[in-house]
């Protein structure tokens, strides 16, 4: 376990997190379980970007076979 510095940062308060604690440039999603906090960096969609690991399941999912619909169109 480390420390590190809480320091504010115009209206908000900010943590210097040292270098192996380095989290890609961009979103993070900050949640708090039982009083510690976890931030969690998001993808360019703004999902968990390890969202696959969290469901395993996801990746194996397949699409639903839809079957063609030959019913006629009114128009």
């Amino acid at each position: 376990m480390e420390k590190t510095r809480v320091f504010k940062n115009g209206g908000s308060v900010a943590v210097r997190l040292p270098k192996k604690y380095a989290l890609p440039v961009g979103e993070v999603m900050i949640d708090e379980r039982d009083g510690v906090l976890v931030l969690t960096p998001l993808d360019r969609n703004g999902w968990p970007s390890d969202l696959e690991a969290m469901f395993p399941v996801i990746g194996e999912l397949e699409q639903p076979a839809r079957p063609a619909d030959s019913r006629p169109v009114e128009i």
